[in-house]
């Protein structure tokens, strides 16, 4: 940890800075509060964000008394070294009326409705886990969660045969739809499989800087030969 960037930030136990609260899997903005050098230090050693609250003057750990804790990944700071994001896994609902964060629904200005779309990846993806504990009979995705494993596969290999074909025949529109359908069904691949989003994307974030060519020579360097264990 950088000294001269602590004191920078905190020259000293008074100063406040805001915190920006970012969900990491999908970006969404949860919430923003604010630190001062002890809520900082706490947040850091305990791994759960702490805010210090201006109307109760005192240290808050967001999630003391719901249970829904903001588990930190990681915290940065901006270019004037004034406020900090704080990237984090939350553990329920993080706005105190029970929605996901504290700004869902609360458009200031109208005719302004554009969202980002990894939110819309998160939400969907949210929406799909919920469909475990679905019925099969009346959901289609819990029917694909529970149901036969090859179901599941013939559908992605469906909407991956669909995709190839809008895409051959250069129908921009049809791409666009036949795309949706493969993602969603991918999405609904790794929740059946419990393979986190973020580990995926972790394995892109790897290649990430590599050459296509160089990066595959690697993996066949390192995949097992047939008959051999991996």
């Amino acid at each position: 940890m950088d000294d001269a960037i602590l004191r920078t930030l905190f020259p000293d136990g008074e100063t406040l800075r805001p915190v920006v609260a970012q969900e990491v899997r999908f970006g969404k903005v949860l919430m923003v509060g604010y630190m001062n050098r002890e809520a900082f230090h706490r947040t850091v050693e305990e791994g759960r964000v702490t805010f210090f609250s201006r109307s109760r003057k005192r240290l808050w750990t967001k999630g003391e008394s719901s249970g829904h804790f903001l588990r930190l990944v990681s915290l940065r700071y901006d270019c004037d070294g004034d406020t900090l994001l704080a990237l984090v896994r939350p553990e329920g609902p993080t706005c105190h009326t029970g929605t996901e964060s504290c700004f869902d629904g609360r458009l200031l200005v109208p005719g302004t409705e554009g969202r980002p779309a990894f939110e819309t990846l998160g939400d969907l993806a949210g929406t799909i886990a919920l469909r475990r504990d679905g019925d099969p009979e009346t959901s289609y995705v819990a029917r694909l969660l529970s149901g036969p494993r090859s179901a599941l596969l013939k559908k992605l290999v469906e909407e991956a045969g669909e995709t190839m074909a809008a895409i051959y025949e250069e129908d921009a529109a049809g791409t666009r739809s036949e795309m949706a359908d493969l993602l969603f069904h991918l999405l609904v691949a790794m929740e059946r499989t419990r393979t986190p989003w973020e580990e995926v994307v972790g394995v892109l974030e790897k290649r990430t800087g590599k050459g296509g060519l160089e990066e595959k020579k690697e993996r066949s360097r390192t995949a097992p030969k047939k008959g051999e264990a991996p």
